[in-house]
């Protein structure tokens, strides 16, 4: 976890450098900035790899091309290795002082002289956990990952996500408080992060013909997917149709996958509503006799979002349509005459909120003079 997303205030990182090479071991993660990385580079003696001119610290590479995918063997052998040889010796307050004797095994030796660590995965989708290790080493030791991207670790074994696709050096620093040494590696090019699409959709509304029912139509909105899938109220289909009963609120999910095979998803409520959802009547008097004389729903009066009413006759046909509360309908049909008593007509409103999404509202409408 890091500092930042947790709402901690952030260590600088020379703090963060002060920790590392101390004997305590409290400081988790937090945010590298360029200066902090260009500073850790600093720190360490170069070594024959680095004189060239390269810094066993780098920032995020470009993806140039496929190859940089599958050159190596495995996760920790990806890429090139800078900086295996052993680092600087520090003591408490960060000076380099020269090295001490050291007192580790043998086998701690040479795993401290390589420090072969690895990744749970070399390619992985933008969004998703990559797991670090070096194993054989005690972990009293200070350790201080560097994943390329801004972050960085004092786990032995972190757990870190990668949120923006490219191709990411990995720099390991490794302490051991019984001489003080420390020893550097960094794996270039060890993870490519992929993109993932952005799954988004819309919706529109069809009424139909049968009563308490609508027809929606689903807009896969998501650009340069190769596959998807939709997922409502729990159920799979491919088909862009839905017909939905009236009232009801429907969690649909769309599910999408690119060329890469990493996927996303988008989820939105459609809600399909009658008469009761926006406090209209079920019946009006156009006979101006000053009551209910016009037919306008109680909730569009103060409604925010964009919205239009639509009136039909029973054969489907239009006879009015507004998108003002302060016109409603008098029950005047297009041809001019007065809608007949006992006469059945369909409406519905249609509301679209800022954001996008859509709700519907319909249900009958008698006329009784």
């Amino acid at each position: 976890n890091e500092l930042g997303q947790r709402g901690s205030e952030v260590a600088t990182f020379e703090e963060a450098w002060e920790e590392f090479v101390s004997l305590r071991q409290e400081f988790v993660e937090d945010r590298l900035s360029v200066e902090g990385e260009a500073a850790l580079a600093g720190l360490n003696e170069p070594t024959s790899e680095t004189r060239d001119g390269r810094s066993a610290t780098s920032a995020p590479n470009a993806r140039n091309d496929e190859a940089s995918r599958s050159e190596g063997t495995s996760a920790s052998n990806a890429g090139s290795d800078v900086g295996s040889a052993s680092g600087t010796s520090a003591d408490d307050d960060g000076g380099a002082r020269g090295r001490k004797a050291s007192t580790a095994t043998p086998s701690e030796e040479r795993l401290l002289a390589e420090l072969p660590f690895g990744a749970s995965t070399r390619e992985a989708c933008e969004g998703v956990e990559v797991a670090f290790e070096l194993s054989g080493l005690d972990r009293a030791m200070s350790f201080l990952w560097n994943f390329g991207d801004g972050h960085f670790s004092s786990d032995p074994a972190p757990v870190h996500r990668f949120d923006r696709p490219g191709t990411y050096d990995i720099t390991l620093n490794v302490r051991a408080p019984r001489d003080g040494s420390i020893r550097t590696r960094t794996i270039q090019n060890m993870i490519t992060v992929l993109p993932k699409p952005e799954a988004d959709f819309s919706w529109s509304f069809e009424v139909g013909d049968k009563p308490g029912r609508v027809r929606v139509h689903l807009s896969d909105d998501t650009e340069n997917a190769t596959g998807s899938h939709w997922v409502v109220d729990g159920k799979s289909t491919t088909s862009d149709w839905l017909q939905l009963d009236v009232p009801g609120s429907y969690p649909v999910n769309l599910v999408t996958s690119n060329k890469y095979g990493c996927l996303d998803d988008a989820n939105h409520d459609i809600v399909v509503g009658n008469r009761q959802g926006i406090l209209a009547q079920a019946r009006f008097s156009p006979n101006d006799d000053g009551h209910y004389d016009t037919f306008m729903p109680h909730g569009l009066v103060d409604m925010r979002d964009a919205w239009v009413l639509v009136i039909q006759d029973k054969e489907g046909r239009e006879v009015f349509r507004t998108t003002k509360a302060s016109s409603p309908w008098d029950g005047k049909l297009p041809n001019g005459d007065i809608a007949q008593d006992r006469e059945v007509f369909q409406w519905t409103v249609t509301c679209q909120s800022k954001e996008g999404h859509v709700r519907l509202f319909t249900d009958r409408l008698r006329v009784e003079r």
